[in-house]
């Protein structure tokens, strides 16, 4: 039997492009400059958050609140954010959810 209906499940790792990213703090000292650049987009953004969709760009789009402060690397932006995502929320530096 056909379900035609059949949809796969969440995949490991897959992201949530309307999952709201807030900044909480500000880093002190040493911080990566790509990490730099998601805390520039979110102190960019009324009331300093943004949904991932936003700070990224969706599917591959050059529309992203990260490439509008400069990022610059052979990397995609979202990339840079499964990176650092951890880490930065780890430290205290933003929020999610």
């Amino acid at each position: 039997m056909i379900n035609k209906n059949f949809k796969a499940g969440a995949q490991k790792g897959s992201i949530n492009y309307n999952e709201r990213v807030t900044l909480v703090a500000t880093p002190e000292g040493k911080f990566p400059p790509q990490a730099g650049k998601i805390i520039e987009a979110l102190l960019a953004a009324k009331d300093y958050s943004l949904t991932v969709g936003e700070l990224v760009g969706f599917d591959g789009s050059k529309e992203s609140a990260l490439e509008k402060v400069g990022l610059q690397t052979v990397q995609t932006p979202i990339a840079i954010w499964t990176h650092y995502k951890a880490r930065m929320t780890k430290e205290g530096l933003i929020k999610i959810g």
